[in-house]
Order: C-alpha cells, then sequence, then structure tokens
C-alpha cells in the first residue's frame, strides 16, 4: 500500500510540474499527507510569522468556501491589517482571486451565497472569505466588514479558531501597529 501511495504521489506530482509550468499542486500535496478527501480534512493551521493557530472548517456551513480553500493548500501569501473592518486581518493575492473564479465565490447578481455562512460581523478567531475583493479575513476582535465604496459587505466564514484567542488579540494589534508579516495556511495533520 505505501509503495502504491508513493507512486500516486509521484505521479501527480509530475502531472502537476508539466500542467502547472513547474509549480507544486496542491493535489500532490494532499496526497503526500495521506488525505483521499479533501472533506477528510477537518482543520487547518494558519502560521502568522512564528504563531501557529488551529481553525476548524465549517463544511456544513461554508461548503464551497471550504472546498476552495483546501484545493490550494499549502498556501502561502503575507497578512496586513485591515484598513476598513476593524480589528482583523487580511490576505489578498492573485491566487485567492483565482479560486474565487474556480470555485464560483466571484461576487455575482445572487451575492451573497447564503448556502456560505455570510456575515458582516466578525468575532474573535474567525475566519472568512471576502468574495467582493477576493481575500480571506482573519477576525481578532470587533470587526464589521466594511467596504469603502457599498458599505456593510458579507464574507463567507468558513473557519473559526478556538484556542490562543488571546495570543491572536495581540499578534492583531502587533501588525496594526508594525505592519504585515508572513501568513501560511495548511492542512492540519492531528498527532
Amino acid at each position: 500500500m505505501k509503495k502504491t501511495s508513493a507512486v500516486l504521489v509521484a505521479v501527480l506530482g509530475l502531472v502537476c510540474f508539466l500542467m502547472a509550468g513547474n509549480m507544486p499542486c496542491a493535489a500532490a500535496d494532499t496526497a503526500a499527507a495521506g488525505i483521499s478527501n479533501e472533506t477528510d480534512i477537518k482543520q487547518i493551521e494558519i502560521q502568522i510569522g512564528d504563531a501557529v493557530f488551529i481553525a476548524d472548517l465549517l463544511w456544513e456551513d461554508a461548503p464551497k468556501t471550504c472546498r476552495a480553500i483546501v484545493g490550494i493548500l499549502p498556501h502561502e501569501s503575507v497578512t496586513y491589517h485591515q484598513f476598513w473592518s476593524g480589528e482583523g486581518l487580511q490576505v489578498h493575492d492573485e491566487t485567492l482571486k483565482t479560486m474565487a473564479r474556480e470555485h464560483g465565490l466571484w461576487p455575482s447578481p445572487n451575492f451573497p451565497d447564503y448556502g456560505e455562512n455570510p456575515s458582516i460581523y466578525g468575532t474573535p478567531g474567525e475566519v472568512g472569505f471576502y468574495a467582493v475583493g477576493n481575500g480571506i479575513f482573519l477576525t481578532y476582535g470587533k470587526s464589521r466588514f466594511f467596504g469603502p465604496l457599498d458599505g456593510a459587505e458579507a464574507t463567507y466564514i468558513f473557519a473559526v479558531i478556538k484556542q490562543d484567542l488571546k495570543k491572536l488579540y495581540v499578534l492583531g494589534k502587533h501588525i496594526g501597529r508594525h505592519g504585515e508579516q508572513r501568513f501560511v495556511i495548511r492542512a492540519h495533520k492531528p498527532k
């Protein structure tokens, strides 16, 4: 069985290498982690700088958003403080923009998608996908998801951090005062 798994990982890696122009592929990473189905991933790790937080995925509340996020794991970017929405962090990049289009999270005339746990308020530890701006929002305190042109804008809450909220709060305030930090999101492998 291990030999078959190793072959599968190698084949997936080669296919991704050829299709993505030498870029690694989330499917190969998922297979290497021993995950056969994307919904097998129940938790994600969110690393900001040196701090690591574990978040539970909300598959029943936001299935399309969870599937989209799991499909890009592992993902590395930078996070910085929210400009309009209060006590939260945000991540925006081209990978998230492409992910939104490919998974139907792009705002449409039907926005917001009420099957994806939309909220205009964030509470500490909530992790959401902001479809209007194609970004991940991570709330560490009081937050109201707000854009400069349209006012309150729904964010799809897809995960929640339940532990180390005080550490998250201190880190959020630090980023607000001192600037961006490295951001990595990956599948959590329970020990």
